[in-house]
């Protein structure tokens, strides 16, 4: 049989191409079905792609950091070459699979994988968890990683060295590092080797460049700008913070208000059960979901030439991580109670932060929180989430003077503010949600026993 092709599938949500982080085969590696072959990563989310074909691998049309369009090649598999090795990651089959590897280390993870592929050695799954259902399956082990191809073929100028323990390292001895991160050290003058990484991973991150070119005492003036192609996600930050700015007339409004009883009423729900730790975010979240079904107004979206009040709540909270901005989003909201959202929100942001997130969990929001005191800030003016109709900025609580009661005394004091859509809402709307919210964070006790 002659080499197939295997293209790039449609990953879902419009995504047109994606970038090639990392080869996790090489040319002349023996493959499966349904083996992942090549970490893809979209606007939304870095992804196992695995391959629909079994056979050895003849072509990577490809190196990591280039951008692959949908439709277009992205390995070639021949069927009918004879095997020159093992099939990475493969290790003992049951009921008829593909048999053993001798002398593979094996990994702990247990992957499911179709005993009854097609007789062509196509699969129906186009990412990993998805496609061939049904009849006998078998099992197999994932091991080491194998050899990973590099974009990189010269480093330059001589590398500075540091003395700091080497991390993780891919089977050709790479250490483990994104395209962007890998020019970043080589424009700085940095080993990879030496640099102590600190990624969820194990991969060597940007800042832990930036640190190891620290303590050379290398300045990034001296090594020479720094030119990082405008891809993936921050692509895709661009293009919706452009369409937001020129396609929407925003107004903005913000109000301050007590957060005292707040905080109370979250560690009182902390100390009475132990299933979820709720954080003030989570509260303000449910709070704030309770308002939308009054003002339906900012729960909405332009259509054409009309005016959509979306009846449910999928509620999307900006998340800044080692990629870039990402909007993971609280599906059906308005039905969840308040233990069932935290859950949720906390279950987001570890896989957020993790890179794990699917493109599904970061689409489809309705209307978008922005945490500004996550970073420690009082507050901002926050960028409509497009093509939604307004965005809540909450800032940090912080202790500050506040008329209590007719005296002052120290609070806890919180800025809201909303940015929204003067097509969809009018100020009355935007200045009316603010104030319900703010009013039930003074007074929190009441609505939260029934949220």
């Amino acid at each position: 049989m002659a080499a197939r092709d295997f293209l790039l599938p449609d990953l879902g949500e419009g995504l047109t191409e994606g970038e090639i982080v990392r080869w996790l085969v090489a040319l002349g590696d023996t493959v499966v079905v349904d083996q992942p072959v090549v970490e893809i990563e979209t606007a939304k989310a870095i992804v196992e792609v695995p391959s629909p074909f079994a056979g050895v691998v003849t072509a990577l049309h490809g190196a990591e950091g280039d951008e692959v369009q949908v439709g277009a090649p992205l390995l070639s598999v021949d069927a009918a070459a004879p095997a020159t090795g093992s099939a990475p990651g493969e290790a003992d089959a049951v009921d008829g699979g593909a048999g053993s590897v001798p002398g593979e280390a094996e990994a702990a993870e247990m992957v499911p994988e179709p005993a009854d592929a097609q007789d062509d050695g196509a699969s129906g799954s186009v990412l990993v968890g998805y496609g061939t259902t049904g009849g006998a399956r078998t099992r197999r082990r994932r091991g080491p990683l194998p050899p990973t191809v590099s974009s990189f073929a010269t480093r330059g100028a001589q590398l500075h060295t540091v003395s700091s323990s080497a991390g993780p390292v891919a089977a050709t001895g790479r250490p483990l590092a994104k395209p962007p991160v890998r020019k970043l050290a080589k424009d700085l003058g940095v080993d990879l080797g030496a640099v102590r990484p600190t990624g969820p991973r194990g991969d060597i991150t940007r800042d832990d460049v930036q640190a190891a070119v620290s303590s050379t005492g290398v300045t990034a003036a001296e090594a020479g700008d720094e030119r990082i192609p405008l891809r993936g996600v921050r692509k895709r930050i661009a293009e919706r913070m452009t369409a937001s700015r020129t396609q929407i007339p925003e107004a903005t409004t913000w109000v301050d208000c007590d957060a005292t009883e707040l905080m109370r009423a979250r560690d009182a729900l902390n100390a009475s059960q132990t299933a979820v730790r709720l954080s003030p975010l989570a509260l303000i979240l449910r709070i704030a979901v309770a308002g939308l079904a009054e003002y339906r107004a900012l729960n909405a979206a332009i259509d054409g030439e009309d005016i959509v009040l979306h009846g449910a709540v999928h509620l999307g909270v900006a998340a800044q991580t080692e990629r870039g901005l990402v909007v993971p989003v609280i599906r059906d909201a308005h039905r969840r109670t308040l233990l069932e959202l935290g859950a949720e929100l906390n279950r987001l942001a570890d896989g957020a932060r993790a890179g794990t997130l699917t493109p599904a969990e970061l689409s489809g929001s309705t209307f978008t929180v922005s945490n500004f005191g996550a970073f420690g800030v009082d507050g901002g003016n926050p960028v409509i989430n497009f093509p939604e109709a307004a965005i809540l900025g909450v800032g940090r609580i912080a202790d500050r003077p506040w008329v209590h009661d007719g005296e002052l005394a120290v609070r806890k004091v919180l800025q809201l503010s909303i940015a929204f859509d003067h097509r969809i809402a009018d100020g009355g709307d935007a200045a009316g949600f603010l104030r319900w919210v703010a009013d039930r964070i003074e007074q929190p006790t009441l609505p939260l026993a029934s949220l």
